[in-house]
């Protein structure tokens, strides 16, 4: 926790499924100060090891499994953001399992809020996804990022056992280009089909989201309900 405290560390890095780190950098680890940060990870149980050691190749590493997965992203949700934002709704029940779009979004803006902006700007979709991720998976949520499908990836899919949320995430810092962005991501959720694969008997919630990036807003100021069934 010290570690991650004073360092800013590779979000997105650490999101992905197959981390490659440079075969010296894992067999001969220095000090604290400049240690490879994936290779700590690793040292702390928090990755493990996903190939074999080759001093010809990068090692490859990766979370061990998902309850190892959660506590890191725990600890990360500590580090990123200034003060706990809690998922659930009045009774004790999960924001995006139960809640309205409208409840969603009101979330997701309260957890932006409190976000470290100096050390963690949101600067494009890509880090926007990110950090929206860490939450989620801090939270426990089963989280899928860039979901695949025939046609497409979706940003953002989160699986309850009667509902599926799927999250079509845009960027700007241009007021102008706001309602233009949201007409992207509902186009594309519609022609993607976003949250249809393997959704059985689940209720599907798609939405499109604007992130404007502007210092004044830094929130998600347009969204729209694409499905609702």
């Amino acid at each position: 926790m010290k570690y991650m405290e004073s360092l800013n560390l590779n979000i997105e890095n650490l999101l992905t499924s197959e981390i490659a780190i440079p075969y010296n950098d894992f067999v001969n680890p220095t000090s604290l100060v400049d240690i490879n940060e994936n290779v700590l990870m690793c040292q702390t149980g928090y990755l493990t090891l996903k190939s074999e050691i080759d001093r010809n190749e990068d090692v490859i590493l990766g979370t061990v499994n998902r309850e190892v997965s959660s506590a890191l992203f725990s600890l990360l949700s500590l580090r990123i953001y200034e003060r706990n934002i809690s998922p659930y709704a009045a009774g004790k029940k999960y924001v995006l399992e139960h809640g309205s779009a409208d409840d969603i979004i009101s979330l997701f803006n309260s957890v932006l809020a409190v976000l470290s902006y100096d050390k963690y700007p949101v600067r494009d979709e890509s880090v926007l996804r990110a950090l929206l991720q860490v939450y989620l998976l801090g939270k426990n949520h089963d989280v899928r990022v860039e979901q695949h499908n025939s046609r497409g990836r979706s940003d953002i899919l989160v699986n309850f056992p009667k509902r599926r949320v799927v999250l079509e995430l845009k960027y700007t810092d241009k007021d102008a280009e706001k309602q233009k962005k949201l007409a992207e991501a509902e186009k594309q959720i519609i022609e993607k089909g976003y949250g249809l694969e393997t959704l059985g008997d689940r209720e599907l919630l798609q939405i499109a989201c604007v992130f404007n990036g502007d210092k004044n807003k830094r929130q998600i100021t347009e969204f729209k309900t694409v499905r609702s069934a």
